[in-house]
């Protein structure tokens, strides 16, 4: 068969057979998991299971140099087979997939071999999988080695423009165009940047989604932005009010490419009885420092008396990877896997570092001239809430009581008056016998409620309680 460079290719624990149908081209592939138990189906034809030494921090140099030794010591394998556990819960999601696509075409190609990097379909979330298809030459299946026609080379996916990115791609669907640029001008570059902020972008493409100028975002606990090259922004330039200056970017990041008048921002950030010619000033001060802050004019644009951020395409937000995650969670959950439903949330839970924008000031956050935080701070801080209880239920339904209790009790931490919560300490505490502690968290919950004005003491809590320790004798 054809040399595979950088293939992918998707697994699921509960059809072994795929993946082994897959794999019967190679006859002595070479894993590197944390699990050597992932490919049973195979393990009669492996030369060698190395200790995964990926992390998604790790240095592009170090990651080549650990395969480079791990191959040198196999010189019979025919093919390595990377298992992605490791990247599926990285931070900073798709762009950790697309810079191991980079990583393993230069591992291909340095050491002659292909290098499968090998998914778990149970797993992955939508700009995971999104990030796959911009990672890898092709795809991998018992079907054979299949072209992915929305794989761009690394160097075409980091800096290259958007036509010459797309000139790429069609040449990989059609032969003919193959190499024939598309741009026959001599200034090719007068065409480009056309971007109306106008356009409705309500689906996002696949593959020309990546920049080399990409953001990623957290939203969630401290505002944190990471511009090109993962610079971590200094809200306190000289010059610059870091809490206007973190107010103003959140209050921007929430109305999207629709922007905002400058009469609303002036509302936000002055509420107080200021000159609307004192406004004005003060916020083009402000945004002009935005825009240092950020690193350019253009991160911040202006269309006559609206201003909206400039967010480069394909940036990352982890309230996006959030939800996801713990969507994905849920369903594995309900569906019965629940170890693949761990490994989701634990994910979720990485993401998860407090409330959202929390520390974009309190005055900005509840502002009367406009409610644009608290309802999504609640919403997320309740999904973090049942993300805590269903580790906690998953975990105990699994055996492990004692990080169930953990996670029963990180709910609490953050909602003491949860009723589901509370119910699910209470049934970690029967199952590891500890029937005083049942008593305790009766009292901690009516404590909680009372506080809240709610006092009732004959529902579901009180119900639980009795039942459980009714169970002891």
């Amino acid at each position: 068969m054809e040399t595979v460079l950088n293939g992918a290719l998707f697994h699921a624990r509960t059809d072994p057979a795929f993946t082994t149908q897959a794999l019967a081209a190679w006859s002595r592939p070479l894993l590197m998991t944390a699990d050597p138990a992932l490919l049973p189906g195979i393990a009669d034809r492996l030369p060698h299971v190395a200790t995964l030494p990926l992390t998604p921090e790790a240095a592009t140099d170090r990651i080549l140099a650990e395969l480079a030794q791990t191959l040198s010591a196999q010189p019979q394998a025919d093919c390595l087979i990377v298992d992605m556990g490791w990247a599926m819960n990285a931070l900073w999601g798709g762009a950790t997939i697309e810079r191991w696509g980079a990583i393993a075409d230069t591992a291909a190609e340095r050491h002659g071999l292909p290098v499968l990097s090998l998914y778990d379909r149970e797993l992955l979330v939508e700009d995971q999988l999104a990030a796959v298809f911009r990672a890898h030459r092709v795809f991998v299946a018992p079907s054979g080695v299949h072209d992915n026609p929305h794989w761009l080379p690394p160097r075409l996916l980091a800096k290259a423009p958007l036509d010459e990115q797309l000139s790429f791609l069609l040449g990989r669907v059609v032969p003919e165009f193959a190499d024939q640029p598309f741009q026959q001008s001599r200034r090719p570059d007068l065409a480009r940047g056309a971007s109306p902020a106008w356009v409705p972008s309500q689906h996002r493409a696949v593959a020309a989604e990546a920049s080399a100028d990409r953001w990623h975002i957290h939203c969630l606990g401290p505002l944190k932005v990471y511009v090109a090259g993962g610079r971590e922004i200094d809200w306190t330039l000289p010059g610059a009010a870091p809490r206007k200056s973190r107010a103003l970017f959140a209050y921007l990041l929430s109305r999207g490419d629709t922007g905002c008048h400058a009469d609303q921002l002036c509302e936000f950030l002055w509420p107080d009885n200021l000159s609307e010619d004192v406004k004005r000033a003060r916020l083009r001060h402000a945004v002009s420092m935005l825009r240092k802050t950020l690193g350019g004019g253009n991160t911040v644009l202006r269309d006559r008396d609206s201003y909206r951020l400039n967010v480069p395409r394909g940036s990352w937000i982890d309230i996006r990877a959030f939800e996801q995650l713990c969507r994905r969670g849920l369903s594995l959950f309900k569906s019965g896997d629940l170890e693949a439903a761990i490994r989701v949330y634990e994910g979720a839970e990485r993401l998860y570092r407090g409330d959202l924008f929390e520390d974009v000031g309190l005055d900005y956050v509840t502002s009367e001239y406009d409610d644009w935080c608290l309802p999504k701070r609640v919403w997320l801080h309740d999904m973090a809430v049942k993300l805590h209880h269903d580790m906690a239920r998953v975990l105990r339904e699994l055996g492990r009581l004692r990080p169930a209790l953990d996670h029963a009790q990180a709910a609490l931490r953050l909602d003491p008056s949860s009723e589901s919560a509370t119910i699910e300490a209470m049934t970690i505490f029967a199952a590891q016998g500890r029937f005083e502690a049942i008593e305790r968290q009766v009292q901690q919950y009516h404590k909680a409620n009372s506080e809240h004005g709610d006092c009732d003491t004959e529902g579901r809590v009180e119900a639980k309680a009795r039942a459980l320790l009714r169970d002891q004798t």
